[in-house]
């Protein structure tokens, strides 16, 4: 017997439409998870699989129940939906002495979860199930302010109060580590990211400046916008999951690359740029383009020592057709004393070593020519190397912090960029 049931729900053109029956199961020595397509839904020609590795889209008619391989609670595409991180933080405090369990990571996360899932108890429409009870007010909406002063005081007591419902119902739904929350701004939807507790450094205006950086070198860079609340720092980022069309909200499927590659995300090290380009090979549908914008983001990591590139930081998009690379996020620099530099995945014949030689080594994986190859990375370095302060003075990073941070452009200086 299944310990919880779960009907999933994928958004199309705007509209919750059942895809089918997730059964979590729970054993004395391992946690497993089963799924199964409605037939209905796969009658339909706008049908998208929840899981395009691990559970493809049967032919409609076929009664197909797939289960998850050994060491994997649930299939990555439907964890993609739940919050890790800040979210899960948040749901630790709200459920008191209790853990949450994989089950409430998806079911009590909200209304503003990346990508196009919802979950529901029955056919009828998805519906949030949460553990401390239902939290959400009909239309109920946060400023800024709010929000900010929310998370800044969540980071503080060991238990989540009435109060701090706010978090619960914008921020509760979010992965990734940082303080942040859902909020809407002139219709459509942004992420607001707060200062945490324990940062040393003004973590909101790197950011931002990193991610400013990176549209000059010509990466795929979402809208960015900064805002300063009773003396707190907000960065906030356009979701690229979210479109508003006129009155209605089009929420586009999202896989992140643990999820395409069908990685444990106990063996990232073991998976390289290369094999993010070989899923575009296989379900992209402007495969040239994105494993161009790919190298490109591999070099941009190298040249701002950004060692976050875990495969959950790598996103894809369904276009209607098949998975395009998602806009550019959660890249920041992280300052080193040793000049010794890697990255979380493997970039060349030198394994995860982070030099512009290794991201040369194997250019032809990203469909591009040595000397194409070669000139993309000289014009990032050369603006980098130009550009870095002055996108820091910009978002208002003092000279202090900046010299704090120098360490991490030292291989877009043309003295050691080693690119053999």
């Amino acid at each position: 017997m299944a310990d919880i049931e779960t009907f999933v729900f994928v958004y199309l053109d705007g509209v919750a439409v059942p895809a089918g029956l997730l059964r979590l199961h729970s054993e004395p020595r391992a946690s497993y998870a089963t799924f199964a397509y409605g037939n209905r839904y796969l009658e339909r020609p706008d049908r998208v699989a929840i899981d395009p590795v691990t559970l493809p889209l049967p032919p409609a008619g076929t009664r197909q129940e797939f289960r998850t391989e050994e060491g994997f609670a649930v299939f990555n595409g439907i964890r993609d939906a739940a919050p890790d991180g800040w979210g899960q933080y948040l749901m630790y405090k709200a459920m008191g002495e209790r853990t949450p369990s994989e089950a409430d990571l998806l079911l009590a996360s909200g209304d503003h979860r990346v990508g196009a899932l919802a979950f529901g108890p029955t056919l009828e429409a998805p519906r949030r199930l949460a553990p401390w009870g239902e939290a959400d007010a009909p239309g109920e909406q946060f400023t800024l302010a709010e929000l900010a002063a929310a998370a800044e005081e969540a980071q503080e007591v060991d238990q989540l109060s009435e109060n701090l419902r706010p978090l619960l119902t914008a921020g509760s739904s979010l992965g990734g580590a940082r303080p942040k929350a859902a909020t809407t701004i002139e219709g459509q939807s942004w992420i607001a990211k707060f200062p945490a507790r324990n940062d040393t450094f003004p973590e909101c205006r790197v950011e931002l400046a990193t991610m400013r950086l990176a549209a000059e070198c010509g990466l795929d860079v979402p809208s960015l916008r900064f805002e300063q609340l009773l003396g707190r720092d907000i960065y906030l980022i356009e979701r690229f999951d979210r479109r508003l069309d006129g009155n209605r909200m089009l929420r586009a499927s999202f896989a992140s690359g643990l999820t395409m590659l069908g990685a444990h995300e106990s063996e990232v090290s073991r998976y390289a740029y290369a094999d993010l380009g070989a899923t575009l090979r296989q379900h992209g549908t402007a495969v040239r383009r994105d494993l161009e914008e790919l190298f490109r983001r591999m070099v941009f990591n190298i040249l701002v020592t950004n060692d976050d590139d875990h495969l959950r930081n790598h996103g894809f998009l369904w276009d209607g057709k098949g998975w395009r690379l998602s806009p550019l996020y959660d890249v920041v620099p992280k300052p080193q004393v040793g000049l010794d530099r890697r990255l979380v995945l493997g970039v060349g014949t030198e394994g995860r070593q982070a030099t512009l030689a290794n991201a040369l080594s194997q250019v032809a994986q990203f469909d591009l020519a040595d000397e194409d190859a070669r000139a993309i990375a000289i014009a990032m370095a050369d603006r980098v190397h130009a550009r870095w302060r002055g996108c820091f003075e910009e978002a208002g990073v003092n000279v202090a912090d900046q010299g704090r941070f120098a360490t991490c452009f030292r291989l877009a200086d043309p003295e050691h960029r080693a690119i053999g």
